[in-house]
């Protein structure tokens, strides 16, 4: 909606005030809006009318409010049918439209996750950085999916740590061999390190590889004295049915265990399973640091480094710990026994019910005054404060080397101001095929990835970078003043400060053109940055600019520019796959995506598929969608 300038700020709250009638006594989420309708405020409620009531009778004590009363100018909502529900959705709406007034608790990156992927005939390995959790895929139509009851995969994380997680990758495939192949027929470059069971080959069966994976959870998990009593009784029935090889390679995986079980320190005499949290607050960042105690031994150790820039100074240690326990157990692929704080949460019920849900099991949440668990609390904090004074220190030397290449384009390059906004150009093509343009943007030195572009170039086919650069470039500069369509922010992208373009001579040569079309050739300044020996050029001087590769200003346009190819390229990749996808399959009627997708999981190849008879393929599309199969191939 759009609020008229006339009214006043008093006017405005008495019509919200007036709509809080209407509110259901039910659970849901509600949304702050401003006065052109962006999202100020994301919240969840039991009860929406008393919810959002307790903002105009002034019972929410949170201090980010006053400020966001002042900013909103009407609210919407959604009703839903529990308290849990509303979270689920509040998590993804917050996500989508990143409120300011949310704490919205987020590092430089997403954390990333172990994903065991099921929806390729042998399952894979991955790292994901998104959470999407077991989905449902029709299993009665997929039976490697339905070996699983529908799920297409399991996540095991967060983690925070890229070593982490490729020290656990590397201890499964060297402690039990994972095949890295996706379909049976060829051994996997892992097999031939004689850390692949063999199941590509067809030396262990899809079934027994199935279980072989069971274990390799465990292990995931953290879980590792059931996969030792697991392979213990596996060894003793290879020995008994006289199988002495599998016998043999069973014994080394345990010892391989028992070592990394030997390794994990005792925390506490009883076997508890406790995740202890600890919180620490500086400058506007906090850590959260996480012990995960698992039958009375250390499991793992877990900071988690947060900013809530758009609320900063208003948001409180109570609000963050309270968002990250419901962000956490949301995601996370493990749940203790005991949640031990440092101090109470304002909704502990609702992380018992999300932990129930996901999970179905039951908890403690408490705060000890003494014992073990108050000492442990004690140290979890200390680790904390000593985490983010080191992220701090790191994070302050990084700032001070991006302000001064800022400070060092300005000078080498006669810039009349600091570019605050940074912006970057590549092309991505293979021998002109697929051609695609990027555009990355950086601010005040720093990646703003909400306004990256993605172009995919239309009028060239053969490999002339120069001239895939001036159709990118003219498309960006419609975009921009008088030249962009309507008025709408999407449509009107700001000018930049600086132009670099990745290339030399001939591509900023072609950006000038586009620059004079649009007469911006004297007002927007444009460099090309070569990869050579990373030759700065300039419009309308011979010699190329070259920095020591120490310099600051060098550096800040290298990360452009590789930020800018590796967007690019990822681009490129996709449209690449889509092209190369495309069979025989797409011109027979009724095969859409979902079912060629089935058959190639299936069969693997156009040329398999078409040896397949005619009950083999009824079997994984039905009998009429088989005939028809068989008549186009």
């Amino acid at each position: 909606m759009s609020i008229s300038p006339k009214f006043s700020y008093l006017d405005i709250i008495a019509v919200m005030k007036s709509k809080i009638s209407n509110l259901p006594h039910q659970p849901g989420i509600y949304r702050f809006l401003n006065e052109a309708g962006n999202v100020l405020y994301i919240g969840k409620a039991k009860n929406l009318r008393s919810r959002v009531r307790q903002y105009f009778a002034g019972d929410d004590g949170r201090p980010q409010i006053p400020f966001l009363m002042k900013e909103a100018a009407d609210f919407d909502y959604t009703v839903v049918n529990t308290e849990l529900e509303s979270l689920y959705l509040e998590r993804t709406l917050i996500q989508k439209h990143h409120p300011k007034y949310n704490i919205e608790l987020k590092d430089d990156k997403s954390y990333a996750f172990i994903k065991i992927d099921y929806s390729t005939e042998i399952p894979q390995i991955a790292v994901v950085r998104k959470f999407d959790g077991p989905t449902s895929i029709r299993p009665h139509l997929n039976p490697l999916l339905a070996r699983r009851g529908g799920r297409s995969g399991d996540f095991f994380g967060p983690f925070t740590s890229a070593k982490k997680i490729r020290d656990l990758i590397f201890t499964a495939r060297k402690t039990f061999g994972v095949c890295g192949a996706a379909k049976t027929g060829k051994p996997c470059f892992y097999f031939h390190l004689h850390r692949c069971p063999g199941v590509c080959i067809g030396a262990m069966s899809l079934d027994d590889y199935n279980n072989h994976l069971n274990k390799i959870k465990l292990l995931l998990s953290g879980k590792i004295a059931p996969t030792i009593k697991t392979i213990k009784q596996e060894m003793a029935q290879a020995a008994k049915r006289k199988k002495f090889e599998a016998a043999a390679r069973l014994r080394d995986q345990l010892k391989a265990l028992e070592y990394l079980d030997a390794k994990q320190n005792v925390i506490m005499v009883k076997p508890v399973d406790w995740d202890i949290v600890g919180l620490a607050h500086d400058e506007g960042f906090w850590c959260v640091n996480l012990f995960k105690i698992r039958r009375g031994k250390m499991l793992d150790k877990e900071n988690f480094i947060y900013s809530d820039a758009n609320t900063r100074m208003h948001a409180n240690d109570a609000n963050v710990l309270q968002t990250f326990l419901e962000n956490y157990y949301a995601e996370t692929s493990d749940a203790p026994k005991e949640i031990v704080l440092p101090f109470d949460v304002e909704n502990e019920d609702l992380i018992k019910k999300l932990i129930k849900d996901r999970f179905n099991a039951s908890i403690n949440i408490g705060v000890p005054k003494k014992s073990k668990a108050a000492k442990l609390i004690a140290l979890s904090q200390t680790n904390a404060q000593e985490y983010l004074k080191n992220y701090l220190s790191e994070k302050a030397g990084h700032l001070d080397k991006i302000q001064r290449g800022l400070a060092g384009l300005k000078e080498i390059l006669g810039l009349p101001q600091v570019p605050k906004r940074i912006e970057g150009f590549d092309i991505s093509n293979t021998q002109g095929t697929n051609p695609v343009g990027s555009m990355v943007v950086f601010i005040d030195g720093l990646p703003k990835k909400s306004e990256y572009r993605k172009f995919k170039i239309q009028g060239q086919n053969t490999p002339d970078d120069f001239a895939m650069m001036k159709e990118m470039l003219a498309r960006r500069m419609s975009r921009s003043g008088q030249w962009a369509v309507g008025s709408d922010q999407k449509n009107n992208w700001p000018m930049p400060d600086l132009i670099v373009i990745d290339g030399g001579r001939g591509q900023l040569s072609a950006a000038l053109k586009v620059l004079t079309t649009y007469n911006l050739q004297l007002t927007t300044p444009i460099i090309g940055l070569a990869k050579r020996i990373e030759e700065i050029f300039l419009p309308h001087q011979k010699l190329p600019i070259i920095l020591p590769h120490d310099n600051p200003a060098l550096q800040l346009l290298q990360r452009l520019r590789d930020e800018a190819h590796r967007f690019g390229i990822a681009y490129h990749r996709k449209i690449r796959s889509k092209e190369a996808v495309r069979s025989a399959l797409d011109d027979i009627p009724g095969v859409g995506p979902k079912t060629k997708k089935l058959l190639k999981t299936k069969f693997g190849t156009v040329a398999n598929i078409r040896k397949a008879n005619l009950d083999e393929l009824r079997k994984v599309v039905g009998e009429k969608l088989a005939k028809i199969i068989k008549q186009n191939l």
